[in-house]
This record gives structure tokens, sequence and C-alpha cells, in this order.
């Protein structure tokens, strides 16, 4: 109870309150990803995490003086447009992190920079609320599979390997998603990161740890893949081929975390004395040094939240006449590849000269309608996987293929009012500019394929197809002519 009557309690769970209150909207679109995704599960145990760490720190906290700061001030200012911007752009990742970094940035305002310097490892910790990580899934997956089929080599099982599809005599196997180790490396390096915090005193030392948080888990997965493998082999794809191997992963990654524990705690220094409280009370608020920051914050909070529930993405008039350049009325030779695009304003296929086409036009970019999003799929990932790719300023043209052996060739590129690229991060910064200054964020992106059967000549003729169009009329269509 000590705890709940001191004053440094009241005035975190104050300023906690406020920013839950004033932010709300972006930590509920947060907490949704947590829930969905196993890979952020681990997240719903920060808070906790960072209440004991604050703990810790208790005695010391009781001993700062607390002079709220105003070059806080330029950091909350700061973090604010970098929210406006993610949250107007619709990148969520900037917005969740802009958000999330802002507890601490109001901390550091209202109660001063002694208090900030106290927890600084956990207002750093705490940024492993934000869900960030799985756009490094499909290098995870080439790195597993690299280390599977180098360890199988070794073995002398003869071996083939095509994008992530590896062929041993005894069956075929694919790195999916679930086997990429997203979930083992963010799991370790968040636990590698607090272990080193709590039982190393050195900056040295901690870095080493958390390096090691990173490499075990990456090495450990290629090493789990090539078990998997093994034991199907050795069993005639009995074992280790369904639903089994995930729980033999997971039994995997609890050796794997007690190993990197037992090995770094070799090396623990010892624990810090305990220091004892002087003021149970705690230290008080100087309510006049707080005038000018509370005033210059309140008003930056205000003025931002304001404006973002004032603004109201604009909605473009236009409807692309795709039909008038692509024919729509002769369905695709094969619609197994076909990309996969979240709630498009409207949405095309179709087969011409030989290639098949894939449309979806966005008249605006609201959340859960987006022509940029992380749910987005160029191909059906669940059937089909990347073998090169090769790209020019303007459009990228993938190599894919299936369990069956069929190869295609796919171009494509995102077509807005103000820029035509294959790259979705330069499409993004363009709508956030669009968004600020008020004009629609529309755009569609085209996909050109084609199954090979002479590679050189169907990707020439693909990317004379793609030069063609995205040099020429792409942009016109969203102009209305």
């Amino acid at each position: 109870m000590t705890f709940l009557k001191s004053s440094i309690f009241k005035y975190l769970f104050a300023i906690f309150v406020l920013w839950g209150g004033l932010f709300y909207a972006s930590i509920e679109s947060t907490v949704a990803i947590w829930y969905r995704s196993e890979t952020f599960a681990h997240c719903f145990i920060i808070l906790p995490i960072c209440i004991y760490l604050i703990k810790l720190k208790w005695a010391q906290l009781h001993q700062v003086q607390l002079k709220p700061s105003l070059l806080a001030l330029v950091f909350v200012a700061g973090t604010l447009v970098l929210w406006l911007f993610g949250s107007m752009a619709q990148v969520l990742v900037i917005e969740q992190f802009a958000t999330f970094a802002m507890l601490p940035m109001m901390i550091w305002c209202l109660l001063g920079g002694q208090v900030a310097r106290v927890l600084l490892f956990t207002s750093f910790f705490w940024l492993f609320s934000v869900p960030v990580g799985e756009f490094m899934i499909p290098q995870l997956q080439e790195l597993t599979a690299d280390i599977t089929v180098f360890a199988i080599e070794l073995t002398g099982i003869p071996v083939y390997r095509e994008g992530l599809y590896i062929a041993i005599p005894g069956g075929l196997f694919e790195v999916a998603v679930a086997c990429s180790g997203i979930r083992y490396l963010i799991a370790s390096f968040t636990l590698g990161t607090l272990f080193a915090y709590l039982n190393y005193n050195s900056f040295k030392k901690r870095t080493i740890f958390i390096l090691f948080s990173i490499f075990l888990p990456l090495l450990a997965n290629g090493i789990r893949a090539y078990g998997i493998v093994m034991i199907a082999h050795l069993s005639d794809m009995k074992y280790a081929t369904g639903v089994d191997h995930l729980v033999y992963g997971w039994v995997f990654f609890g050796v794997v975390i007690f190993i990197m524990f037992t090995v770094g705690g070799r090396w623990a220094d010892p624990l810090p004395e305990k220091q004892t409280i002087d003021n149970p009370a705690g230290p008080k608020l100087d309510l006049s040094g707080l005038v000018k920051p509370g005033i210059g914050l309140a008003i930056l909070l205000v003025a931002s939240v304001s404006y973002k529930l004032a603004f109201e993405n604009p909605i473009s008039s236009v409807t692309p006449a795709i039909s008038k350049v692509f024919n729509t009325d002769q369905a695709p030779s094969d619609v197994s590849w076909l990309p996969s695009f979240i709630n498009p304003t409207h949405q095309a296929i179709g087969q011409q000269d030989g290639v098949d086409y894939f449309y979806a036009y966005y008249n605006g970019n609201i959340q859960g309608q987006e022509l940029i999003n992380g749910r987005n799929t160029l191909y059906n990932i669940e059937r089909w996987s990347i073998v090169s790719d090769d790209a020019n300023e303007r459009f990228r043209t993938l190599e894919i293929t299936d369990v069956y052996g069929r190869n295609r060739l796919l171009t494509y590129a995102y077509v807005t009012p103000w820029h035509v690229t294959h790259k979705a991060i330069e499409i993004k910064l363009v709508q956030a500019v669009q968004a600020l200054i008020g004009q629609p964020q529309n755009g569609y992106i085209l996909v050109m394929s084609k199954p090979i059967e002479k590679r050189d000549l169907d990707k020439r003729l693909l990317e004379q197809k793609a030069d063609a169009f995205f040099n020429g009329e792409s942009q016109a269509l969203l102009s209305g002519e």
C-alpha cells in the first residue's frame, strides 16, 4: 500500500491515464495486432515488466528532484509530428511507435530530466510494445532455407532447392512463413535485452549478450528446420510433417532460451545492494515550475489530437477505366497465382495477348482500405514462392514457383497521380504528403504475369509491356482521361 500512496506513483499513473485517453485509438489498433498475431502476443507482458522495472528503481525515484522540462517540449513536438504523419498516411508502425514513444516524453516533460534518466531503460524497453518486425519474414525464410540446405548437404543427402521449396529423395518441404523464425527472433531479442539489463552492469557486456540473443535464434531456427527435415526423412515422412513440427518448434525454442540464459548467467554481475527509501511519501512536484511546460504540452497535445479528429482523408471521384486499356472479359489462364489486396474500391482480372492481368484500385487511403498494406500480397503466398527478382526505377519483375514446379514471371508497379514505382515505401511517403495538404490519396496496382516457356523471351515481353504502360498512360487513368 505504501507503493500506492507515493506521490511518484500518483504522478506516473495520472500521466499514463492522460496518455491512454488522448491516444486511445492508436493504442487500440496496437492491442488489436497483439491479439490477432501470435508473433506479438508477448507484447501483453511488456507493461507488467515495465512496472516491475519501475519498482526496481523505486528508491532512486524517491531521491530525485521533480523539475518539469521545457526542453522536452521540443521532443514532444517532434513525436507528435511523427504521430500525425503516420496516422494521416496510414503507416501504422510509425503511428504506433510515436504513440508509445509519447508516454516517456510526457513523463520527461512533466516530471523532469532526473526522472527520465532513472527510467531511461524502462522507457526503451517500453518500445517493445510496438508490433514491428514482420517485414523481415522473407529474408528470414531465405536464411532458414540457406542453413537447412547447407546442413543437408553436409549430411550427404541429395537436395534440390528452388525458391523456398526444398526437395530430398523422401519428400518436398517448404520454408513457410511460420518457419521463418520471426517469433523466435523477436521474443529472444526482447527477453535477451531484459536479461542483459538485469544481469550486467557494463554497456559492453550488455551489448554482447543482446547481439548473442539475436544471432542464437537465427542459427537455432535453421538447425530446427534441418532437424524437422531429418526426422521426416528418417521416419519415411511419418513424423514432423504436420502440426507436430510446430510443437517440436516451440519445445526447441524453450531449450534455446534455456541455453541462452544459462550461458549468460555464467558471466552475470553481482546484484546491486537494495536501497532504502528515506521518504516514503515521495518528492513533491514544483507546481510553479510546471506552468510553462504543462501549458506547452497541453497546447501541443490538444492541437494535434483535435487536428487528427477533425481530419478526414478525402476520397477521389475518379474511377479508372482499366477495361479500356486491358481486356477484362477473358479470364486469366491460371488463377492460382493471383494477388490478394484487401477491400479495394475496384478490382479486375483478365488476359490479353497471352499475358494475365490483376488490377486493384483504391479511391482513398483509410484504415483497412489501403493500397499499401502489410496484408496485401503480390501473389498467392500459400502456393507460390519467389525464385528471383529484378527491378528498375519504375517496375519490378519476379519469378515465382509452386510446389508442382511451375514457374511464372510477374511484373508490377503502384500508380498514383504523383508517382509510379514498385517501391511501397515511396508510395506511402507520397500519400503522406498528399494527406498533409488535403489531397485524395488514390492509386492502383497493376500486375502482369505470364507462365514461363522461354524465360528470356517471356521476360523481355513482360518488361516491354510494363515499360510502355508504366512510362506512358498509367497515370492518365487517374485523371479520368
